[in-house]
């Protein structure tokens, strides 16, 4: 293990028993001081891998660290770390234990396009309401409720105002009950939505102590990165996790929280030491990737935060170049004068466009950038567009994959039970979940009871029962091993009509290659995914799919050396 640590780093790597905040400013060695923590660990005997548990907000950040402590311990002890997500982490507690909470372990993960499918649903069960409100509305106040920290039941809404407009005063009135309404649509088709996974976990270990305390006493030490992006939910979790023995190491940095709008909670940073009395505090300022012109203009820009901790970057490479900033007089006056610096700096300097990058606040504001470049013939890539995971097609095939992992998924079903068409209008939907409605049943099983019962038109009828009898077939099939995933895929492509329907609706031969090629990438993602792991499972590549989807599967360079960069700065810093 490498000593090459400056000495707050040092302090940091070395740090053994109790609560410690490392408090990390930009480029000051984060990532490596919390890889060096967990080496040193587990080279000096301090712990075994399965008793570290290391979190952070995304896979590929998880993935940097785990490649670094692979280099420094060897992949087999590594791969005995649990380095992931929060979402992540819950998912794998969930899948052990949630049926202690009423649900069945073959639960499904919402993603959004599926929230908003059941919210609209439950809207359209109450009068008047789909009329004045989105369900997006909906889906945000249930989303900021969870996660600050509340359990899934609920929720109390403040009083009535005065001010309020009818409007705001019928919100406030049906909230509670459209929160509940919208909980019980999720428990009867066995699915979570993204923050039900931190949310019941913490219920579970809540309601079973039992069960917390034997996760405390298998994960002894825990670290968490970009700690000032933690909401309320998740200091419960890790509070909860943590115990007596508080062996609790985060790392961030309270300049760097940008994450309040999507309920980061910045106190869990400015207050750890309230929290935990016997924390210790590593300050990290010596910054490695800028010189100090760039850091004196930074350190003056947060430092009007009145909610920070004091601290101020600085360097050993230099003064640097000045800044150049320049005043505009409007947003295409803007991007005009970017692309002339640009073509300033590389016939001065040299390099490429791969070497520059746009930053903006909103997506909406690459609009004059992209019309400055085009008419300059400079090329670029905007990046923060539509996931591939999010297409049609691909959401539309994982929506199969979902039914024959879970039955019961109802977002899933009303997805693509009429895709490719087979005759099943709004009118039988209806009539089904009116069912749903009436019997507390699910809408795979309020189908087939409303076909016993004869409620269906000939048409909807029939078009219910191939796609039922697809899906058990194909369940059939799965479940005796005799379809792996990636053959599951094709077969279900083609048997279902699904690939001709594509093909029949495509405007364009270019189209049709484009949605054919992403069914095939589909294929090719399931495949690496089976070749990567040991059991796979066609729940976990699901799972896989919607915690974090993966990148186009058929580009193995994400980042174009010969493109500009158009992004936000939320994009950026994640």
């Amino acid at each position: 293990m490498s000593n090459n640590h400056n000495p707050e780093q040092n302090a940091a790597v070395t740090h053994i028993d109790g609560p410690l905040v490392v408090l990390a400013g930009a480029g000051s060695g984060k990532t490596r001081v919390i890889t060096q923590r967990i080496a040193h660990l587990l080279t000096n005997g301090h712990a075994k891998p399965s008793q570290i548990l290391a979190l952070t907000f995304t896979n590929k950040a998880a993935n940097e660290m785990r490649d670094r402590v692979s280099s420094i311990i060897g992949k087999d002890a590594a791969g005995k770390l649990f380095l992931g997500t929060f979402h992540s982490f819950c998912l794998r507690v969930l899948r052990r234990e949630i049926e202690r909470l009423g649900y069945r372990k073959n639960f499904s993960v919402s993603s959004e396009s599926d929230v908003r499918t059941i919210m609209r649903r439950v809207l359209d069960d109450m009068d008047g309401v789909k009329d004045a409100f989105s369900p997006k509305m909906f889906l945000e106040r249930i989303g900021s409720i969870k996660n600050s920290g509340d359990t899934a039941e609920a929720p109390d809404v403040e009083e009535e105002k005065d001010s309020d407009t009818e409007t705001e005063a019928k919100y406030r009135k049906w909230l509670p009950a459209i929160y509940e309404k919208y909980q019980s649509a999720l428990r009867a088709a066995n699915t979570l939505d993204f923050d039900d996974l931190l949310v019941l976990t913490v219920e579970l270990w809540q309601s079973h102590p039992e069960v917390l305390t034997r996760y405390q006493n298998r994960f002894r030490y825990l670290l968490v990165d970009e700690y000032q992006d933690t909401n309320a939910v998740q200091y419960r979790l890790l509070r909860a996790l943590a115990g007596d023995r508080a062996n609790l190491f985060v790392v961030g940095d309270d300049d760097q929280s940008i994450y309040g709008w999507r309920g980061a909670d910045i106190r869990n940073i400015l207050d750890f030491e309230v929290d935990f009395p016997n924390a210790q505090i590593v300050k990290l300022e010596q910054n490695y990737r800028s010189t100090q012109t760039i850091l004196d203009a930074a350190n003056a820009v947060i430092g009007r935060n009145k909610q920070r901790r004091p601290k101020k970057l600085w360097s050993a490479l230099g003064e640097g170049r000045a800044i150049d900033h320049i005043i505009t007089a409007d947003s295409e006056h803007e991007a005009d004068t970017a692309v002339e610096w640009l073509q300033h700096i590389l016939q001065k300097s040299g390099g490429s466009f791969g070497d520059f990058a746009v930053l903006y606040r909103s997506n909406i504001q690459s609009r004059p950038f992209e019309i400055a470049f085009r008419r300059a013939g400079i090329p670029y890539v905007v990046r923060g567009g539509q996931d591939f995971f999010e297409r049609t097609e691909v959401r539309d095939v994982l929506a199969y994959l979902r039914i024959i992992a879970n039955p019961n998924d109802e977002a899933a079903v009303l997805r693509v039970v009429n895709v490719p068409r087979r005759g099943v209008g709004d009118v039988a939907l209806h009539s089904i979940h009116d069912l749903c409605r009436e019997e507390g049943i699910s809408f795979a099983k309020a189908m087939r009871r409303a076909r016993e019962r004869g409620a269906l038109s000939t048409r909807a009828d029939q078009g219910i029962g191939e796609f039922l009898d697809l899906m058990n077939i194909y369940r059939e099939q799965f479940e005796s091993r005799a379809r792996a995933i990636p053959d599951l895929i094709q077969g279900l492509v083609e048997a279902s009509g699904y690939k001709a329907e594509l093909r029949r609706l495509a405007k364009t031969p270019g189209q049709w290659i484009q949605r054919s090629e992403n069914l095939d990438a589909v294929t090719q993602s399931a495949e690496q995914y089976c070749d990567s792991t040991r059991n796979p499972t066609l729940t976990e590549f699901l799972d896989q799919c919607s915690l974090e989807p993966p990148d186009d599967p058929r580009r193995t360079d994400q980042r174009d050396v010969k493109s500009a960069t158009l992004m936000t700065v939320h994009s950026a810093k994640g």
